[in-house]
């Protein structure tokens, strides 16, 4: 059986991570210049706390030596895995795990191993990876796992608002004068990843206004495939994603949700109170909906 890894900016509920056995490959968050290993010596909601007190974490690809580690112990074993990485245009994680994985090809050609670009983030690279994990609980070939995995990023989808845009402009994502109009105007951009960059679909005045945005968007691009898993994560707001599953449940009608945190590393450059939908926008050739 194949073996399914992910990073850990793809966001999934613990019981999916158990149930199916997923490995996680840590980054990590730099904490007033301490370093912390993501979701393992520091949680999410010391993220969080942290960012409450003002202050803003770093961030950092995972340790190259801990990197060839975790996938040498699969290559030992002669366990086949594939690697779900988050977008390697918004981080050197696809680089690092592409070059440890080449290497190890070298020296165990009979194992089989290979990296994703998801070319996402959050809750929706963690679906990709989650139908993964599902096919391999099949015991689907390791060829068609990732025939499959690869037309599902064609069609993933990320809708997602922030409530506060300084957190971008401390990231750099904004120039001083954007932030300081946007935050004077209450503008609450809403955004979406497109090849695997962060894109603004809109600007809408309003918190209010921005969620039924995010939740007509997710109506408008769903409708070829309503039934599936959705992807609803935020950023330290749980209140404001049950809204935002209300709202999707009364205009998409599917009830198959899941909440989670988005993880620290993102959550560090999205800040406070975002929140965010995904989902695939057309039915792969193989999808399994059960949760």
């Amino acid at each position: 059986m194949t073996k399914i890894i992910m990073d850990s900016t793809s966001d999934l509920p613990n019981n999916f991570i158990k149930k199916y056995d997923i490995d996680i490959l840590p980054l990590r968050v730099y904490i007033d210049n301490k370093e912390y290993i993501d979701k393992v010596t520091v949680t999410v909601d010391e993220v969080y706390d942290a960012m409450k007190k003002g202050i803003c974490p770093k961030t950092s690809l995972p340790n190259p030596k801990k990197v060839y580690e975790l996938f040498k112990e699969y290559a030992v074993k002669g366990k086949d895995f594939i690697f779900y990485s988050f977008s390697s245009k918004l981080s050197s994680t696809y680089q690092t795990a592409y070059l440890v994985i080449e290497e190890l090809k070298k020296q165990y050609p009979n194992v089989k191993m290979e990296i994703i670009d998801t070319k996402s983030g959050s809750v929706a690279s963690g679906l990709i990876a989650l139908q993964g994990a599902k096919l391999a609980e099949l015991r689907t070939s390791f060829e068609r796992i990732i025939q499959i995995s690869r037309e599902s990023i064609k069609h993933i989808e990320h809708i997602f608002t922030i409530d506060d845009l300084s957190w971008l402009l401390k990231g750099g994502r904004i120039s001083k004068g954007g932030a300081i109009i946007g935050s004077a105007l209450n503008i609450k951009p809403i955004l979406g990843v497109e090849d695997g960059e962060i894109k603004i679909i809109k600007k809408i005045r309003g918190r209010k206004r921005a969620l039924n945005t995010v939740a007509d968007i997710v109506q408008q691009r769903i409708k070829e495939f309503p039934n599936q898993i959705i992807g609803i994560a935020h950023a330290s707001d749980l209140k404001t994603a049950l809204a935002l599953k209300d709202m999707i449940i009364k205009k998409v009608g599917c009830n198959n949700i899941i909440i989670e945190k988005i993880g620290g590393v993102l959550g560090s450059h999205l800040g406070l109170g975002g929140v965010g939908v995904f989902f695939f926008n057309k039915k792969p050739g193989f999808y399994i909906d059960d949760i």
